[in-house]
C-alpha cells in the first residue's frame, strides 16, 4: 500500500523513522540525487564509521555550534494572584546530536532482531551504519524550518504547576511530496530508492538515507 504523501505531516513524522526514534512536534532530511551532486544541500551529510562512537565522533565535530533548547530570555507575564507564567519562543534542540543517535541506533539494533520487513528495514539501517554508507541531510536547507514555542506555569510561591509546548513547522509537506516515497507505512528515497527516514530533535530534522 502507498500513502498519499499529500496526508503526511510532521504530526505523523514518528511513524516514518521508527518508535521513540524522535521528539515529536505533535507532541514531543534526501537532495534530489543523494549520491550525485550536492546541490548545496549536503553540508550534514556523513559517512558513519564502524561503530557508534565513530558516528557520534563525526556528528559531534559537525555541530560543535549546536544549541540546545533552554527558557533563558522567556517572558514573564504575572497574574493578580501572584500566579505568573513564562513564555520562549525560538529554535534549539532537546537533546545533544551524540545522545539522539546513540537512541536512535539502540532502537534499530532491537528492531533488527525481529522479522519481517521493518525488521529487514533496521538491519539495512545497522549494517550502513557499520560500513559507513549512512547519509545525514539538514532539513533546513532543504526547504523545513521550525519554531518552537514553550509556556511554563509557575504558582505564587515559585513552584511549577505546568509547561505547553507548540511548534510551528513549515515546508514538510513540501518536502515529502519532493523527496520521498511512503510504502508499506516505510519511507523511500524517491531519487534512489534506497531506505529513508526523518528525526527531529527540537526543532532541528534531519532526512536520513540508507
Amino acid at each position: 500500500m502507498v500513502a498519499g504523501i499529500s496526508s503526511l505531516s510532521a504530526s505523523s513524522i514518528p511513524l516514518l523513522f521508527g518508535p521513540s526514534a524522535t521528539s515529536s512536534s505533535a507532541d514531543m532530511s534526501s537532495p534530489a540525487t543523494v549520491s550525485g551532486d550536492p546541490t548545496g544541500n549536503t553540508d550534514d551529510v556523513f559517512k558513519a564509521g564502524n561503530a557508534i562512537g565513530k558516528i557520534i565522533e563525526i556528528v559531534a565535530g559537525m555541530n560543535a555550534s549546536e544549541r540546545l533548547w533552554t527558557m533563558e530570555g522567556a517572558e514573564r507575564i504575572d497574574s493578580a494572584n501572584g500566579d505568573y507564567r513564562l513564555t520562549k519562543t525560538g529554535t534549539g534542540q532537546f537533546s545533544t546530536d551524540s545522545e539522539q543517535i546513540s537512541r536512535q541506533l539502540e532502537i534499530f539494533e532491537e528492531q533488527a532482531k525481529g522479522t519481517g520487513p521493518h525488521a529487514e528495514r533496521a538491519r539495512a539501517y545497522v549494517k550502513a551504519s557499520e560500513e559507513g554508507t549512512l547519509e545525514r541531510y539538514d532539513m533546513s536547507k532543504m526547504g523545513v524550518t521550525s519554531i518552537y514555542t514553550q509556556t511554563d506555569f509557575y504558582r505564587a510561591d515559585g513552584s511549577q504547576s505546568g509547561s505547553v509546548g507548540r511548534w510551528n513547522t513549515t515546508g514538510m509537506d513540501e518536502f515529502l511530496e519532493k523527496y520521498v516515497v511512503i510504502e508499506n507505512e516505510m519511507m523511500f528515497d524517491k531519487a534512489t530508492g534506497k531506505q529513508a527516514g526523518i528525526t527531529q530533535n527540537g526543532t532541528a530534522f534531519h532526512y536520513w538515507v540508507w
